[in-house]
Parts: C-alpha cells; structure tokens; sequence
C-alpha cells in the first residue's frame, strides 16, 4: 500500500559496523538509503531518517547538534567513559546509545530494532488512516469516547451536524459540543451518559432511540452503541455510530431504510399473503423489479421465479435450504421466514429473507472433494475409503486390491511425469471397469475398488481380468517407454465379520500371492468353509474359473 525510503546516514563507522549495519534485510514496502562519512556533515545529518555517530569530538552531541528535526533517529556510539560524559541536552536528541566495543552480531540486532521500530510506526500510521478514511467516508454520525464520556475521536458528520470541527470536539464531553443549557443538560447528558452505562454493562453492542438538542433543535437517532475494551479486558470507553432519522416519516420509510441496508434479499408480506415490499437485493437476486411485484400474490410470485419443482418440494415455514435456476443460473439460497407483530403481539405481516449461499455451498463441496480424492487421478483417497468402510461395518463387502508391476522402475528411468500419467491412465481403466463401484488411490501405484453389498465373486473375478487385459494391451504393448502390467488380489468378505483392517490386509495378501505367481494374475481370497482355517487364497484363471487353494491362512 505504502511505500517509505530510509535515508541511513553513517559517520565515522568503521567498516565492520558497516557491513553489519547493511546486512540487515529490508521490510516489505521499505527501502534503505546508506551513505557514510568520515566527518559531521550537518546538511547530510539534516537530511537523514536514522544517523548514526561514532565520532570521538563529538564529546557533547547536544551542543554541537541543537537543531534535530521530528522522527530523527540518532545513535551514538561511545565508549563507557564517553558515555558517561553526556548530559541531558545530550540525552534529550539520542534514540539510543551503542557502546564500544560492540560485537556486528549486537549492532546488525540493535539497527534491526531500530528499522523494526520505523516499520511499526508507518503501519500505524496506515492504519490511523484506514480508520480516518473509513468513518470519514460514512454518512453516519461515528464517534469514540472514553469511559468518563470524553470524546477521543469523531467522523466529518459528526463535526457537520454539530458545527465544531475535530480540535474542537476530541477531548470534550456531550454538554460543550451539542450547546446544551445546565437545564436542558441535567436531562439530555442523562439520557446520553445512561446509555453508555447501560452498553458499558452490558458488554455487547446495543441500539437506542435517543433525542438530542442540537443547534437547529431536537434530532432523533437510531444509535448503535458498542463497547471498547482494553488489554486486561476491562471496558476502557465505547464507539457510538448514530443515523439521524428525525426526517423520517413514518415507520414505512424507517423499514425502507433498513432493508435495503441488508446484504440478502429480503421480501415483506401482509396477512394477506401479499407482497408489500421487496428491497433492491431481491430485485437482484431474482431479477425483478420492484413495481412489478408489489401488490401481487406470493405464492405466484414464487412459482414464476423459482418453479414448481421448488415451491412444492419446500416447506418454507422454518429456516431451510433450496436450490433453483435464477436467469441462465443454479443457485442455492437459504430462506428465513419471520412473523412481523403489532405491540398487541398480534400478526401484522411476513418477513422472508433470502441469502445466496452458492458460492458458499460451492466451497463446501471443492473443500469436501479435495479431502477425499487423490488430486493427481481424482480418485477417492484412503480416507474416504476408511469412512465409506465404516458405514458399512456388518455388511457384505468386497476388495479389489490393484498394484502396477514393476513401477518403481518406470519413475526411476523414465521420470516422475510419465509414472503419473500411467497412473491417470490406470485410474480411468479401474473407472471403466468398476463404474458403480468405489474406486480409491491407496497411495503410489496400489489402487483398491470397494464394492458393497452381496456379489458374485465370480462376476467380479471377470471384470478384475477385464482390467488386467486392458492394462496389459494399453502399457506392455505400449510404444511409448516404460511398460507394465497389473496384479490384483480379491477379498470378499460375504458375511460383514471382518475388521477394516483386516479385510484390507486379506485383499494385499491375495495381491502378493499373484505378485509371487508371477505378476499379471488375480487372487481371490473368501473365508473358508474348513473349521480351523481363517479362509483360503484361490488362483483364477483368464476364464475366471476356481482351482484348488494355494495356501491357507
């Protein structure tokens, strides 16, 4: 946002100082200006943001330096005798005293400080004016005050309606600025001083109706009131933001105000169920104007806008969430319904208020897909598959374990970036041959296809082949460098007793089992009818027929 330049001005410094004096880094929106003497120059010291003096007849710097501008830093070194030699004229223009000897490490960390220190005070004096800007920007009447009621701070339309400007006003209490009368300050100062009690106390922000005396006579506001607080979080003094509404109307214009301050669409119905009033959000948000839909049903309002499908499948008595098409558009809104009540408690009208949450749900979901897929194949990831497991603990389930032959080879001769377009590839193979099926990166080359509910084995034996084939035809008869094939191990577990991590384990092990087979080949592992056996490992061929078990485990 800013941009400041340090002029650093050097006399008498010996080398070693210098270099550790510019070997501190620069802050970001800072730049940083050296230039070294030999001997007191007193334009350059005029010039200069931060001197630095090691000058030995300079015994009494106030003397010879009387003439100091505002911010200048000035350092002097000196040694303790040297030091000790200096009084208060001498003290009264030092930022600091650095004594001889001084070892780089402690002069290069006693400039940072010092540049620290000047970063501080240009980001303070940003955002003083931030602050300055922004409630000088506001038609509102802002205040600051302290405890005792003290005006620290106010905007330009505080100083416009009042008719004092800022010197004027900062530093002094409600009886000075708004010209009240002892008599006519023993009531009005009690209203204002009694509302500041009362948000003091409370500790939040609170809203008052409050009439004050001003030059032109009485003023209504609608005050905002909030607490200050200090350090040890104790309430130091409040911020007042005041809209004076003395010229309102009626309580139409006083709504009319109001709504369409708000950020979300908001639409006012009568008992009737008829729309009274709609604010500039709306007409926004669905693209209406207002004079076309005042007066008019709501109900057939909400079917030309959002459809049918919407309106039929909602119930919009409590607070809920809808999706409709809005121009070319699918938006998501979320929709408050209140009663709006006379002071009898009786229904008077309807308030609805809309906000469009679609970029938001937009989020939600990107945030959601990146936490359970794998970012190089889009694939779901270990923790999703760990959670979809979860829900279907008890139930049947089975694994398809699949891992690349031999691809740590093709990443270590041919590259990183033709290992991840193989596994790319390998994922939309998995995809094509598992569609409904829940297909995982495990991490590396190791893919898994969860499939719930009751299956045949056999069927599933077929389409793992399938893949295998199309693994094969697509990496080992590939022209391109680097080829490899796939091997697969099958775990069904029919009866849901398994453990996740067991079930995983069962399906790597009828993976290594075909690995150990000779790559290239599926094994299926299901629990075993033998009393005594956990279950059995069976070698499948290319036609997905059953040989006789391999191991038992």
């Amino acid at each position: 946002m800013y941009h400041r330049t340090l002029h650093v001005a050097l006399f008498g410094l010996d080398d070693e100082a210098g270099r550790a004096i510019r070997s501190v880094p620069c802050p970001d929106r800072f730049e940083i200006r050296f230039d070294a003497y030999s001997a007191f120059d007193a334009d350059a010291f005029a010039a200069s943001d931060i001197a630095i003096l090691d000058l030995p007849e300079l015994v009494h710097p106030g003397t010879f330096l009387p003439h100091v501008k505002t911010g200048l830093k000035v350092v002097l070194r000196a040694t303790e005798i040297e030091a000790a030699q200096l009084d208060d004229a001498d003290l009264a223009i030092l930022h600091d005293i650095w004594l001889k000897p001084m070892p780089p490490t402690l002069v290069a960390f006693r400039f940072r400080k010092i540049i620290e220190g000047e970063k501080n005070l240009a980001d303070l004096s940003l955002a003083r004016q931030y602050l300055d800007t922004a409630i000088d920007s506001i038609p509102e009447l802002v205040w600051f005050k302290d405890a005792r009621g003290s005006h620290l701070k106010v905007n330009s339309a505080f100083c416009k309606t009042v008719e004092k400007t800022k010197e004027q006003i900062e530093g002094r209490g409600h009886y000075y600025i708004w010209n009240i009368t002892p008599e006519e300050y023993s009531q009005g100062e009690y209203v204002c001083l009694e509302s500041e009690e009362q948000t003091m106390t409370a500790r939040k922000t609170c809203l008052f109706d409050e009439q004050i005396k001003a030059t032109h006579g009485m003023r209504q506001f609608k005050t905002y009131k909030s607490p200050l607080f200090d350090y040890d979080g104790s309430v130091m003094g409040t911020v007042g933001i005041a809209h004076d509404v003395t010229d309102l109307g009626n309580i139409e214009t006083e709504l009319e105000i109001f709504i369409n301050s708000m950020p979300y669409a908001i639409i006012v119905l009568n008992t009737e169920n008829s729309i009274i009033n709609i604010n500039e959000k709306a007409e926004e948000y669905f693209g209406v104007k207002r004079g076309s839909v005042v007066d008019g049903d709501f109900d057939r309002w909400r079917r030309l806008v959002l459809g049918d499908a919407v309106v039929n499948s909602h119930d919009f008595s409590d607070s809920s969430f809808f999706t409709a098409v809005i121009g070319e558009r699918e938006k998501t809104f979320e929709v408050n319904q209140r009663d709006i009540v006379d002071v009898f408690g009786n229904k008077t009208g309807q308030l609805r208020i809309y906000r469009d949450v679609t970029k938001e749900r937009e989020l939600e979901q990107r945030v959601l897909k990146s936490a359970n897929t794998d970012y190089l194949t889009g694939l779901y990831n270990r923790r999703y598959l760990y959670e979809r497991l979860s829900d279907h603990l008890g139930s049947p389930v089975t694994l398809v374990y699949l891992d690349l032959d031999d691809f740590k080879s093709i990443n270590d001769d041919y590259g990183h970036q033709r290992g991840d377009r193989m596994l790319v590839e390998t994922s939309s193979i998995l995809v094509e041959a598992f569609p409904n099926d829940t297909c995982v990166r495990m991490g590396g080359d190791e893919f898994v296809v969860a499939i719930f509910g009751l299956q045949d084995v056999g069927s599933i034996e077929g389409r793992a082949h399938a893949c295998l084939d199309a693994i094969r035809t697509r990496f080992a008869e590939d022209s391109a460098p680097g080829r490899t094939t796939g091997s697969m191990g099958i775990a069904a577990d029919e009866g849901g007793i398994l453990s996740i991590d067991e079930l995983i384990r069962r399906s790597d092990e009828a993976l290594y089992e075909a690995k150990r087979a000779g790559k290239s080949q599926c094994r299926i592992w299901t629990p075993s009818a033998l009393a005594g056996s956990d279950g059995a490992l069976f070698r499948t061929t290319q036609t997905g027929d059953f040989a006789k078990p391999l191991v038992d485990l």
